[in-house]
């Protein structure tokens, strides 16, 4: 029942992106030809741009699931996707003028991207000795996307806020490549240790098998007793 709801939400987020993929080529090819573009047909091709992003982030969050290596950072992320689709949305076809409207519409968007960014990173199989580098890409990609939520909120306008953001940055763009470099390093470690499991639980299933052969035995030289020696 659990894989028959997985699939089929997967299916529905594939749809969408597929056909907000195409609504947005088919606008954009009339809004060319016809030579009117207007806000209306502005707000048509946001719309499908925003599915479009929305379900790419949603697809991401959902082949983490798949791996069953944990729910939270992906649920949070399908979570946070929604709500700021759906902020932008309503935001957009609305008319909403607010700031603060806005304002955290584009805080839970920055976590959106951010939540996506981490899960793709998580997909990763590092060995032991490159599991570091995860911890690290939490700590600066988080980092990076709390320091532009702040700046958003609060409107920090000073330099070294900037500077601080740009060395953030940099560290984020270096951990993005350096991860799945190190996944590909540890591919041959990663497949020794699945080997070495294989063969622990092999083991295992062997000599619980020995044990109830061993029982059967004894159950049957009892049965034997029994009838050799009636009440």
């Amino acid at each position: 029942m659990k894989n028959c709801k997985n699939l089929s939400a997967k299916k529905v987020i594939l749809v969408m992106l597929i056909g907000s993929v195409v609504a947005s080529a088919l606008m954009g090819i009339i809004a060319i030809l016809w030579g009117d573009f207007g806000w209306f047909e502005a707000r048509i091709l946001l719309t499908t741009l925003t599915i479009t992003m929305a379900s790419i982030c949603g697809l991401a969050c959902g082949a983490y699931l798949d791996t069953k290596r944990g729910r939270v950072l992906p649920t949070a992320g399908l979570v946070l996707n929604f709500l700021a689709a759906m902020a932008i949305l309503v935001g957009m076809w609305t008319d909403v003028r607010s700031v603060i409207y806005w304002k955290l519409t584009a805080s839970v968007s920055v976590f959106s991207v951010a939540c996506t960014h981490l899960v793709l990173l998580s997909l990763a199989r590092l060995s032991a000795r490159f599991r570091w580098s995860l911890a690290a890409a939490y700590i600066i990609i988080l980092g990076v996307a709390l320091q532009i939520v702040l700046m958003i909120l609060i409107e920090l306008d000073a330099f070294w806020i900037f500077q601080l953001l740009g060395v953030l940055v940099i560290f984020a763009a270096a951990i993005t490549i350096l991860i799945p470099i190190f996944h590909r390093l540890s591919k041959a470690e990663v497949s020794a240790g699945r080997e070495g499991s294989n063969v622990l639980m092999h083991a295992d299933i062997d000599a619980e098998i020995g044990k109830l052969q061993k029982r059967i035995l004894e159950l049957e030289r009892l049965k034997q007793q029994n009838q050799s020696h009636p009440c």
